[in-house]
């Protein structure tokens, strides 16, 4: 899906990358929910997309939108699982890496779970700003916005894993590829009962 928006935005066709884009990100919203309501709000996506496409200002507004979207989804993803009953999604990760959770991760992997959500919900007004060119901000290249927001999150990403082995050295050294392993475990095994931490 990725590939396709930015297909879409480099054949200048940025109303392609909204109705490409929001459907998808409709879809990953209501992950896990049925079937029916997922389609209900996939579709309601795409009548968003096509109606901007048609009444838009400027074409490439919508497109601009889509990183703060992005944005937003991802503080939805991080946030949600922070709700009183939940197990934090890092604390999630974690739970999958070991077999269980640690007692002495349970409050740092919470923390740094709300760190992360925090960070998108920073990052969606910093992006619409940004691509937008809301006064004072100069209008920017997404290429430019968006290399510079991974070049960020990989840097926060990799200096975590620095800090988890020196706060934890009990449990190994915190590897980039073994979070990898934990996550596509946590997302590809049946669900796990909620627990507290």
């Amino acid at each position: 899906m990725a590939l396709a928006v930015v297909a879409a935005r480099l054949a200048g066709l940025p109303q392609l990358a909204l109705l490409i884009a929001l459907p998808a990100l409709a879809l990953a919203a209501t992950r896990g929910q049925n079937w029916r309501r997922q389609m209900f709000f996939a579709a309601l996506a795409m009548l968003a997309a096509l109606l901007w496409w048609f009444l838009a200002p400027e074409p490439g507004l919508g497109a601009a939108l889509l990183m703060p979207a992005g944005d937003l989804l991802m503080c939805w993803h991080f946030g949600a699982t922070l709700r009183p009953g939940r197990e934090a999604l890092i604390s999630h990760y974690t739970r999958h890496d070991f077999g269980y959770l640690p007692p002495e991760c349970a409050s740092y992997t919470r923390r740094l779970t709300a760190i992360w959500a925090a960070l998108f919900l920073l990052l969606a007004p910093l992006h619409a700003a940004l691509l937008l060119g809301v006064p004072p901000l100069p209008r920017c290249d997404s290429g430019l916005v968006l290399g510079a927001t991974l070049g960020f999150t990989l840097l926060m990403f990799l200096g975590e894993h620095v800090i988890r082995s020196l706060r934890f050295p009990q449990h190994g050294i915190a590897t980039p590829a073994r979070t990898l392993r934990a996550i596509r475990s946590a997302h590809s095994s049946r669900p796990q009962p909620q627990h507290h931490d």
